[in-house]
């Protein structure tokens, strides 16, 4: 009979006793729950079960009643993983858990992220049962001060003090095959016995710990292979010094314990160096601000500031929040933003993001958001978050390493078979065999891509573009296809005045001054962008009195005791204007997809103001760029045929699909998808969100909608579009970066282990040769950093 199991699980949208009612009848009706009692005033459902039924499956019901259940998310820094085995032992062991729903666990950064339903798993539990595998956790604050000083600041006593119990044994062995001097001392196997002890169960002894930990949970690891391979060449090596008087093999456990060590050491090294972009990004967040509280300038923390407030900010100096500019002139340093080195001018009114650097005058900045509500904290932890998800070559790479290490042992065992047989040479026998167990390195096939992911993921933030996890750079790689949304992608997104073309008996000036006049009190976005316009030009604009808004047609005002008509020509020609003498220009103006304004002035045609959505600046150059990768560009809008055709145009994109409503995106996506392309949809609005998720690489291009960016797997932050050519350059590179790291990964251990097996190898130079296979995959990984985008 099964064990009887109470979960309780937090519950939203039970509005009223009959949500209750409803949800309690629904879980009883499963198979295997015995009772539920849901309490609407707490939020909470209590069930008892007598059967397996995993919470997960309760949370499925509840959540397809129309409910939603509560779920946290438990992030760890684990120590102790020697190799992709154990990280995979981790994940195992907590999807065992009841109540956990995902569970990611990088080897490459230590990090352990866990989902679990809230009521069900408590974090002490989750963390229970990683330490219980024994591994160690590494408290917050330990790992900020180690963040601050830095990975090579901690010095690697372990391999030090086996190195120095190692050495004399080394000699031992060089002087018996050269014939050197050897101390009387060093003669002696007791001496000899007592070096090797202390490796062996000193700097050594937590090989034996963690394998020990692993035989507990019925699995083996790395560590196993270790301590197999070292442990027989210790014993061999003692039953002969001090019963059967045969060769002794001390130095070669000694050696094996050290190099691995020395290994674990510099591949520490490295992966510290591969999570460098986010520790980088931690340094452009300054922790102190000038803030002006009561007529003076005070310093303050940064997390004492409240939005609202004024800081001041000086040459040299970090922006320390998101805000805009209320007083001072400077350029600032937006690279880590949009990727461009190039200074932007920032004055009045002018938006600043936190982090960016401040080169020359004082800015006086009012602070909208602070803290973890900032652009930068917002990078921060998507880009932590990313480079745990793991990719697809990755979980490929994990389901070889889960039978990877009990075949080793398998094979080891062969070869151990294999000399006594041909050879009766018990020595040579375990020697070989010593050189299987270490030789084998699955934590190279491990690193191959989670490393060149971690890599890329933070080349790509440097660059202003980031990578929401690995499957998205593999996705970016494969790309083909690339469909552009118009409005607020391609162009600004906002109206302004492209040209103003004067009619007999009036100047451009005249023009422009009369129909800002007229337009002031409106607030249509045509109105707006002709009132900016003349403002920019610096024209003084008189009152204008009467005026009136005509819905769909234009607005009419006295301006200077003139009456004043701006809008579509049907209007003007209501009204018994002549505009025939325009008509020619307004085409031309209407073939370049701008609205076209008629301005009127005392029953006279005064002239046409052309208004248009700005292509952006980089626009041309990513389309350009996009086209001598091989990729096929479109773009894609719900703007007419003529004002799509004209941005294609200036863009240099020559295929373009106009009218096209949110789901109409979706199924240009579609369409592409089915003739065998690799599509990336390019979009920043809600309305883009259909055809980001339908296709195989969202990119959404920034704009503060969240619609946008959940959906889509890559970020451009300030909507750069040559952003769209970095990731796709970038993606490709890192691309080829896992095939090349998981190629020599997979050729080492062909090559390595039959080699080991028919005595080409010792175990020395196995350990050698074991160490440095990790380490230079994490070094070819940390070359993406070089990369030019």
């Amino acid at each position: 009979m099964a064990q009887e199991k109470t979960w309780i699980l937090e519950v939203g949208g039970m509005a009223c006793a009959a949500c209750g009612t409803r949800l309690e009848a629904a879980l009883k009706a499963l198979p295997g729950v015995k009772d539920a009692a849901a309490n609407v005033a707490t939020g909470k459902v209590r069930v008892t079960l007598d059967g397996d039924l995993p919470p997960q499956a309760l949370a499925e019901k509840v959540e397809g009643l129309g409910f939603s259940v509560r779920r946290e998310q438990v992030r760890l820094r684990v120590e102790g993983m020697s190799c992709a085995g154990c990280a995979a032992r981790i994940e195992r062991r907590l999807r065992e858990l009841p109540g956990v729903f995902a569970v990611e666990v990088g080897f490459a950064t230590g990090n352990v992220t866990v989902g679990h339903l809230s009521g069900v798993l408590s974090p002490a539990e989750i963390r229970k049962a990683i330490l219980d595998l024994g591994f160690t956790i590494k408290d917050a604050e330990v790992e900020e001060q180690e963040r601050r000083r830095g990975w090579e600041d901690a010095f690697p006593y372990p391999v030090l003090a086996a190195g120095l119990l190692t050495l004399p044994l080394f000699y031992r062995m060089l002087a018996e095959i050269f014939g050197l001097w050897l101390p009387p001392l060093l003669q002696s196997d007791a001496v000899a016995f007592a070096l090797a002890t202390g490796v062996q169960f000193g700097p050594g002894l937590i090989f034996y710990h963690r394998a020990l930990a692993a035989a507990r949970h019925r699995t083996v690891t790395m560590d196993t292979l270790v301590v197999l391979g070292t442990t027989a060449a210790y014993l061999f090596s003692t039953a002969n010094a001090f019963r059967f008087g045969g060769p002794v093999y001390y130095e070669t456990a000694g050696m094996i314990i050290t190099l691995v060590l020395l290994g674990r050491y510099l591949e520490r090294l490295a992966r510290g160096r591969t999570a460098a972009a986010v520790r980088g990004l931690l340094t452009l967040q300054p922790q102190t601000a000038r803030v002006l509280r009561e007529g003076r300038e005070i310093e303050v923390p940064v997390a004492a500031l409240t939005p609202g407030e004024v800081v001041v900010v000086r040459p040299g100096e970090r922006v320390p929040v998101d805000g805009t500019v209320e007083s001072g002139s400077s350029a600032v340093d937006e690279s880590l933003l949009t990727g461009e080195s190039l200074p932007v001018e920032k004055g009045p009114g002018a938006t600043v993001v936190g982090g960016t650097l401040n080169f020359h005058g004082v800015l006086y900045v009012r602070a909208n958001r602070i803290g973890e509500h900032t652009v930068l904290a917002r990078i921060i932890r998507m880009v932590a978050e990313a480079q745990e998800r793991k990719a697809k070559a990755q979980r490929l790479a994990d389901r070889i390493i889960g039978s990877f290490v009990p075949a080793v042992t398998g094979f080891a065992v062969l070869t151990l078979l294999g000399w006594l047989f041909l050879t009766a040479d018990t020595g040579r026998a375990v020697m070989q065999m010593a050189a299987v167990l270490v030789v084998a390195c699955p934590c190279a096939l491990g690193l191959a891509t989670p490393t060149a992911v971690i890599v890329g993921i933070g080349r790509g933030a440097k660059a202003g573009v980031l990578f929401r996890g690995g499957e998205f750079i593999e996705s970016a790689a494969r790309v083909d296809t690339v469909l552009f949304d118009k409005t607020g992608t391609v162009t600004e997104g906002r109206l302004a005045v492209t040209g103003v073309e004067p009619a007999a008996g009036f100047s451009r000036e005249e023009v422009l001054l009369l129909a800002a006049a007229a337009e002031k009190p409106s607030e249509h976005p045509i109105g707006r962008a002709i009132v900016d316009k003349a403002l920019g030009d610096r024209l003084i604009l008189p009152e204008a009195s009467e005026f009136r808004a005509l819905p769909g047609f234009g607005v009419q005002a006295t301006v200077l005791g003139h009456t004043v008509t701006a809008g579509r020509e049907e209007l003007l020609r209501d009204r018994g204007i002549e505009t025939v003498p325009l008509l020619k220009k307004a085409a031309a103006f209407a073939a370049r997809g701008n609205s076209v304004v008629f301005v009127a002035a005392g029953g006279r045609p005064a002239g046409i103001i052309g208004v248009a959505d700005r292509v952006k600046e980089g626009a041309a150059p990513a389309v350009a760029a996009l086209k001598n990768l091989g990729l096929k560009v479109v773009l894609v809008t719900g703007d007419n045929a003529a004002a799509a055709a004209a941005v294609a145009k200036s863009v240099g994109i020559e295929d373009f699909r106009a009218g096209m409503l949110p789901e109409d995106k979706a199924a240009v996506v579609r369409s592409f998808k089915a003739e065998g392309r690799v599509v990336a949809m390019v979009g920043d609005g809600t309305n883009d969100a259909p055809a980001l998720a339908a296709a195989d690489l969202g990119i959404a291009v920034d704009t503060g909608t969240d619609v946008a960016g959940e959906v889509a797997g890559v970020i451009l932050f300030r909507g750069d579009l040559r952003g769209v050519v970095r990731a796709l350059r970038l993606g490709r590179k890192a691309a080829a970066k896992i095939k090349q790291n998981l190629f020599w990964a997979l050729i080492y251990n062909l090559l390595a282990l039959p080699a080991a097996a028919f005595g080409f190898l010792s175990p020395v130079v196995a350990a050698g040769v074991m160490s440095l296979s990790s380490v230079s995959v994490i070094t070819s990984s940390l070359l993406l950093q070089r990369v030019k985008l």
